[in-house]
């Protein structure tokens, strides 16, 4: 790797948030981290969206989009 302590990662897909979006990451014991989660909040709700370390030795090093899991418990009357 480098002398940095980080490096610039794309995430790509599957929609407006994280995509294409240019992140800085740091290493994880020397070498590119295998899974990228965010967490954001929209209308209410939250999420984690997950990336996965792509192909690509050239920065920004590619992160393909695995899934997305609804983090907010719903709210249901019973």
């Amino acid at each position: 790797m480098t002398d940095n302590e980080t490096y610039r990662a794309e995430l790509i897909g599957p929609n407006v948030i994280g995509n294409n979006e240019i992140v800085e990451l740091p290493y994880v014991n020397g070498a590119y981290q295998d899974l990228v989660e965010l967490t954001f909040e929209a209308a209410g709700t939250t999420s984690v969206r997950t990336w996965a370390l792509g192909e690509g030795t050239v920065e920004p090093i590619a992160y393909n989009f695995v899934g997305e899991v609804d983090a907010t418990p719903p709210n249901v009357d019973n």
